[in-house]
């Protein structure tokens, strides 16, 4: 979280800097009073949405840490979840848009417009915002803010099936917006389109994005929102197949590795954590030596484990290190297992898997976050 700190101080220096030099070059004469007016406001509202997010984080730190059954939990995809703030308007305003690339007079007509509709959304009036983006979109029809804010407007006002056209086009004139991708995942959930908002985030996962648009899909558990039902899913066409009086053996059904652990998952998040544990433990049997199940059993494993009962985390470490023998550089296994020595104390083997995934070329998002939510680093030392 230090990076991201650093991030967000970065940025508000750079506005409140540039609100400076704005002041400097007015007064000199370099701008007229409508550029003026409406690049102060710009930058003002972005500055406020940054320092808005630095005192956030503030309040976050100062959080008691968070308990082994807390990752559990997480993990597990039970996480409460709220609902986008106003507040994202101040902190994405100015982000990239193909639309704001024009030049002259339309330019400066769209920008006045579009800080009028972030006003008008701070203010509470949406259909006012609604109506200022329609004004934007006639003059630039491909103003991808404009697309995107405005469906993000109507899926606030609960108009899910106008918002998606929308949200499409401004993917398609800009794949690279990262606004439209993370309000494109929140309309494809809200509408149970799981390959959708799986799709927004991968892409969104690829981006050079700021660090509070990384902070958003953390603090808005959107990852975890597609994991469960995800995960709801797969227990669907696995409990009919492998929770049954003599189940066939694994190779003989059409159900992959995935399935059956993202199946474990959704039973480890409902509570059926014993249930969870036979039913990898009898893929396991059937497929000793595939890594990610092993890792995947590891860690559920690893979850039944409490500071008086520390013994299923000492199986975890062995099944994860079977995992580890077999792929070395298993993202999950050396995550998993880092977090299995700093339970049971082993901070030194701890680090060393966790320098082990570092070192990984391109890690994986949710593991990096996991990293972060539990705060690794710090119960290692």
């Amino acid at each position: 979280m230090a990076e991201l700190i650093v991030g967000l101080e970065e940025q508000r220096e750079f506005l409140l800097g540039s609100l400076d030099d704005l002041e400097a070059e007015y007064a000199a004469g370099d701008l007229d009073d409508s550029d003026y007016r409406t690049l102060k406001a710009n930058y003002t509202i972005r500055a406020a949405g940054v320092i808005r997010s630095i005192e956030a984080k503030a309040v976050a730190d100062a959080a008691p840490r968070h308990s082994w059954k807390q990752i559990a939990a997480w993990t597990a995809g039970i996480v409460a979840t709220a609902t986008l703030a106003g507040v994202l308007v101040a902190q994405f305003s100015g982000s990239r848009s193909v639309g704001g690339s024009l030049t002259g007079d339309i330019r400066t007509t769209s920008r006045e417009l579009l800080v009028d509709a972030q006003q008008a959304f701070g203010a509470g009036d949406i259909e006012q915002a609604i109506e200022i983006y329609d004004d934007v979109l006639e003059i630039q029809p491909s103003s991808t803010e404009a697309l995107a804010y405005k469906a993000w407007m109507l899926r606030l006002s609960g108009d899910l099936e106008s918002a998606v056209p929308l949200i499409e086009d401004a993917v398609a004139i800009d794949p690279t917006y990262a606004d439209a991708r993370v309000f494109g995942a929140v309309i494809a959930l809200d509408l149970g389109e799981v390959v959708q908002a799986t799709d927004h985030l991968d892409v969104f996962d690829t981006l050079d994005a700021p660090p509070f648009m990384d902070q958003l899909v953390e603090q808005q558990g959107l990852r975890n929102r597609i994991d469960l039902l995800t995960n709801t899913d797969a227990l669907d066409r696995v409990e009919s197949v492998l929770l049954v009086d003599d189940p066939p053996a694994f190779g003989d059904t059409d159900l992959t590795v995935d399935d059956v652990l993202l199946a474990a998952e959704a039973l480890a998040a409902d509570r059926r954590v014993v249930e969870a544990l036979e039913l990898v433990q009898q893929v396991v049997t059937d497929q000793p030596g595939d890594p990610d199940l092993l890792a995947g059993y590891g860690w559920l494993l690893a979850r039944s484990a409490t500071p008086e009962r520390p013994e299923p985390a000492e199986l975890a470490a062995d099944r994860l290190s079977e995992a580890l023998l077999i792929d070395p550089a298993h993202a999950e296994a050396l995550v998993y297992r880092a977090f299995v020595f700093a339970f049971l104390d082993r901070p030194d083997l701890a680090a060393i898997d966790l320098v082990a995934f570092e070192a990984i070329d391109s890690p994986p998002p949710d593991l990096l976050e996991l990293i972060e939510v539990f705060d690794l680093r710090g119960q290692i030392g």
